[in-house]
């Protein structure tokens, strides 16, 4: 396969060839996607054997969910498929220390915003989901990468203010407004938690 195929092919048309079980289309979204998913599930495990063995087993979780799923977005499905492979990995080593990032600081920030999943109905999780969505796509897209940044990429202050430029100082006092902003978005919606 040619270079200029792994990367002429948009996400419909790799979900198309994956909703017929083209095997090679696997093998673009992981060499497309395949760093930056493992990078993902490194910040959480903190070990680079784990953070393939996420991937590998979300590539398989990819091509055992489509169809009946069709996502429209092959690295945002991909990314939710390897956090939550990563974040049962780490749940079942227990082994008290979490990785690279900062994966407990991330999650306790919006403890005050979001309850544990695990506690909820699917119902209750589909409609805080659906919210979050709302809420994400009427940030800037700066507040936007910042939140996703630190909550779903489980980056440092320190380390998202040398991504995008800013000082820490910056990137925490932004953090704690986006997060008001979630808690009040929440609240519009009849989410208490």
């Amino acid at each position: 396969m040619s270079n200029n195929q792994w990367i002429a092919e948009s996400d419909e048309e790799l979900c198309e060839r994956l909703y017929y079980h083209e095997e090679a289309a696997l093998e673009i979204v992981s060499h497309r996607y395949g760093f930056l998913l493992r990078g993902l599930a490194f910040r959480i495990t903190g070990s680079e054997a784990d953070a393939e063995e996420c991937v590998n087993d979300a590539l398989l979780d990819l091509w055992n969910a489509v169809p009946p799923d069709r996502p429209t977005h092959i690295l945002a499905y991909m990314s939710m498929l390897v956090r939550r492979r990563a974040v049962d990995r780490v749940r079942y080593k227990t082994a008290g220390r979490r990785g690279g990032g900062d994966y407990d600081g991330s999650l306790d920030e919006l403890a005050d915003c979001l309850a544990d999943p695990c506690g909820e109905s699917s119902l209750d999780t589909m409609i805080i989901r659906d919210c979050l969505n709302r809420f994400l796509s009427r940030l800037s897209e700066e507040d936007r990468t910042l939140f996703l940044l630190r909550y779903f990429q489980f980056l440092s202050n320190v380390e998202i203010g040398d991504t995008l430029g800013i000082r820490e100082s910056a990137v925490v006092m932004r953090l704690v407004r986006i997060r008001k902003k979630l808690r009040r978005a929440l609240e519009d919606e009849g989410i208490h938690i």
